[in-house]
């Protein structure tokens, strides 16, 4: 281009014209264009860059994320799996010496010893020969399914009474709820399958034996009378549920006093 003062030639890095000395007007607004260029890219290239920065970030967490789910996911199934292994172990052990299990089942059976009676058959697996009819232990899968059901409500029981933690006491008494409906729906509605593999006369010895122990229970623990506890056998979930709850605010009531006393 030409200086538009003198006709000289000039370019636009060139701020003043070389003949003439005269200000070249094009290169400034040039140059002032390249700053503005300059500056609207170096914007554009923090934020692209900002923008990159959080996505690696996002993307990193998301990674962490799904490792930790699949880690959990093979935990789960090598524990499972690790669990089946020793289950079939043990039951494969109590087939080798059912002779002496079974004595020993039939000993804690005449002591009325349910929750040592549970673990015990836990720990053999012994509730799991129910669905082998020829098993010697077949016999016992109602009584092992009542003596677990006694043992839950007994162990979800202490804590109302024993423990300091009021939240640790209310999860308890949900527990104890669900507890001894579930109980109850063996004791009292136990159906042809339920007692299909069972020595009829041993689960009904049982079943007697567990209502007592059961009674007794709340009797101790939560102060029912022997009217409440007999009427509590035919009470709807509701029921049940409300009456529990009313026994669990008067100990709770209690504890406050005794300890304001």
């Amino acid at each position: 281009m030409n200086c538009p003062h003198c006709g000289a030639p000039v370019t636009l890095e060139q701020g003043f014209c070389p003949s003439c000395g005269m200000p070249n007007k094009q290169a400034a607004q040039h140059s002032r264009d390249m700053a503005h260029y300059n500056n609207e890219f170096e914007k554009t290239r923090r934020g692209v860059y900002g923008t990159l920065k959080a996505y690696k970030g996002i993307t990193a967490r998301l990674l962490v994320f799904v490792i930790a789910i699949v880690v959990m996911i093979v935990a789960f199934a090598l524990m499972n799996n690790a669990y089946s292994i020793h289950k079939n172990r043990m039951m494969k052990e109590a087939k080798e010496h059912g002779e002496e299990i079974e004595a020993q089942i039939l000993e804690y059976l005449e002591y009325g010893d349910y929750v040592t009676l549970y673990f015990y058959s836990e720990h053999y697996a012994l509730t799991n020969h129910s669905y082998e009819k020829d098993s010697r232990f077949a016999r016992y899968y109602p009584t092992l399914a009542m003596a677990r059901d006694y043992s839950n409500v007994y162990m979800d029981l202490m804590p109302i009474v024993t423990s300091d933690d009021p939240s640790e006491r209310r999860r308890s008494l949900s527990s104890v709820n669900d507890d001894i409906n579930y109980l109850y729906k063996h004791l009292y509605e136990g159906d042809e399958y339920f007692y299909d593999y069972g020595d009829l006369d041993l689960s009904y010895r049982t079943r007697d034996e567990i209502e007592k122990q059961t009674d007794a229970l709340l009797i101790r623990y939560l102060g029912f009378t022997p009217e409440e506890t007999e009427a509590f056998h035919s009470m709807s979930e509701g029921k049940r549920n409300s009456l529990l709850e009313d026994k669990f605010e008067m100990i709770v009531s209690g504890r406050t006093q005794d300890a304001d006393e």
